[in-house]
């Protein structure tokens, strides 16, 4: 069973907590509850039904490159400086107001 967060030491678990990939999802996943609860035609949850693919797999390639990153990083290689771009998420949420309801190109 993996490890649960409540097993974690209180320095290790704030400093997780407070890590900008974390405090981004958050954000993503209020935004997402946000949008359903607004939701009040079929239209509009057909809309958001569409929106959840873009968004799961944005999520999906994000964890890959950051474990991508670590096995690099294990291995003792350096990175360049372009490999990682930090708070840049590819598909938010329309009612975040930070970029409409488009799904990335």
């Amino acid at each position: 069973m993996p490890p649960m967060l409540s097993d974690m030491p209180p320095g290790r678990l704030d400093v997780l907590i407070k890590h900008p990939f974390h405090r981004e999802t958050g954000e993503r996943l209020n935004a997402f509850i946000r949008d359903l609860r607004e939701c009040r035609t079929t239209e509009d949850y057909v809309t958001l039904q569409q929106d959840m693919p873009h968004a799961t797999l944005a999520a999906n390639d994000a964890r890959a490159e950051r474990s991508r990153v670590i096995r690099r990083l294990r291995r003792g290689q350096k990175l360049p400086a372009d490999d990682i771009v930090i708070g840049s998420p590819s598909w938010i949420p329309r009612s975040s107001g930070r970029g409409g309801n488009e799904a990335p190109a």
